[in-house]
């Protein structure tokens, strides 16, 4: 298989033609005749030296060889996109570039703040953020996607460098007229027959939740689930049901919304947040400047 003579123009319309399901309409996402996007696809499949795609009565599906040769086209394309971002960013006065995944948690809790003072003292990096569960954080990771993770701990971390970070503390909130309003504090336990708001499926609190909640031979009686903070403490001051976040992002949406914060007295109601980069990668300069400012590591 050789593939030394492929343009990036060919390798773009293929990946078209895998996600579009169609020749036909990615020719015309790039303007070209159907001859011509199948003259390419058919070039691109002598330098391979198999078929890419089968025809379907729907449209066209990539064959395994097809799968494969996408994968390679992505991460081709993703180099040669990053290049370029790279030379427009140097032509600009940027000279770096850190692409960072991060839960919500820890943006809420202290990252937002430190990247704002890290971009204020490096005007010279640019900081590309994406909020993402932590699941999806290490996952972001493993593609290629992210150069620095900040999660919740706990996930797996294989091939990741790991530091800690922070801390953040889970508590409760209620609408006024609930039972618990004008508690203190309140167990885990003393919760489980109330209707909850939760964040989705695979957010880190609801995976804690429900983990804790089979612990003690209980589920959670999940009643609506949403994907904001700001939107769970909306439908929890309707009355839908309780929830449980952490308590800096809970403090000032409960004072808004004029909701009951209830400290939660579990060990596990202490979060940590980690940090973690590539393991056995040439970690660049400007993710080396962000990590020692973040948790004060130099590498």
């Amino acid at each position: 298989m050789s593939l030394y003579h492929h343009d990036l123009q060919s390798l773009r319309l293929f990946v078209a033609i895998c996600h579009l399901r169609s020749v036909s309409r990615a020719a015309e996402q790039f303007n070209l005749a159907i001859s011509a996007a199948s003259r390419r696809l058919r070039l691109l499949e002598d330098e391979v030296g198999a078929s890419l795609v089968t025809r379907m009565a729907h449209g066209v599906e990539p064959t395994m060889a097809g799968l494969t040769t996408l994968r390679y086209a992505e991460s081709v394309l993703r180099l040669a996109d990053g290049l370029a971002a790279s030379m427009s960013e140097h032509h600009s006065g940027v000279r770096g570039r850190v692409r960072v995944s991060a839960s919500s948690s820890a943006l809420v809790h202290r990252l937002a703040g430190d990247l704002a003072e890290f971009v204020q003292t490096h005007p010279d990096i640019r900081i590309d953020l994406e909020e993402r569960p932590s699941g999806e954080t290490i996952s972001q990771m493993a593609r290629g996607q992210a150069d620095m993770g900040v999660f919740i701990r706990g996930v797996p971390t294989s091939g990741l460098q790991v530091w800690p970070y922070a801390q953040d503390r889970l508590s409760l909130a209620v609408y006024p007229t609930h039972r618990l309003a004008e508690q203190d504090s309140v167990q885990f336990r003393d919760l489980l027959n109330d209707d909850f708001v939760a964040l989705e499926v695979g957010s880190a609190i609801y995976r804690l939740m429900a983990e804790k909640a089979r612990e003690q031979g209980r589920y959670l009686k999940t009643r609506v689930q949403v994907r904001s903070f700001e939107v769970m403490c909306q439908m929890i001051r309707s009355g839908l049901g309780i929830g449980i976040l952490p308590e800096e992002a809970l403090r000032p949406l409960a004072s808004a919304l004029g909701l009951s914060l209830i400290r939660l007295e579990e060990d596990w109601a202490i979060r940590h947040i980690d940090i973690g980069v590539h393991a056995g990668h040439d970690i660049a300069p400007p993710t080396k400047r962000l990590l020692n400012a973040l948790c004060g590591v130099v590498l």
